[in-house]
């Protein structure tokens, strides 16, 4: 099954459920990948609802900044339950061991000797073997360890 088509069918069980905020969640992000889709002219991949999911993350995060602000608590809550709900829908991402020996393996496997100024075949290689898998500030933060 395609994430669209979970996403399609956990928004019809939200509607049987009468669950509003996942509703309202998945009928947006519902929205969002139509309008990508028509866009783009293709039908997308599980890559593409990957990168509309976190970039409305994103925003939801931004949203819950300026709300913690405000006094709104109630907005405030839907707000980061709308989080957990996308963010279900996001890949499991490695931890930060499994990240470090991948960098390992891939510091052997590519003959990196200068890893500060060969940093960016890291990077590459990681993002073309292991693409979303991998969150990239824990990459960072391994190499940048690894640099001390």
């Amino acid at each position: 099954m395609s994430l669209l088509e979970q996403i399609q069918k956990d928004y019809l069980s939200a509607m049987k459920d009468r669950d509003n905020t996942k509703k309202s969640a998945l009928n947006y992000i519902i929205a969002q990948i139509k309008n990508k889709k028509i866009e783009l002219q293709k039908e997308l991949e599980d890559i593409d609802i990957i990168k509309i999911l976190k970039k409305e993350i994103k925003a939801i995060c931004e949203s819950i900044g300026f709300l913690e602000k405000s006094d709104k608590k109630e907005e405030l809550a839907e707000e980061k339950a709308k989080k957990i709900i996308l963010e279900f829908y996001l890949p499991q991402c490695k931890s930060k061991q499994e990240t470090k020996e991948i960098v390992e393996w891939l510091i052997s496997e590519l003959g990196i000797t200068e890893l500060a100024k060969q940093r960016w075949q890291i990077m590459w290689a990681i993002k073309s073997k292991y693409g979303e898998e991998i969150d990239w500030s824990i990459a960072n933060e391994v190499i940048n360890d690894m640099l001390k």
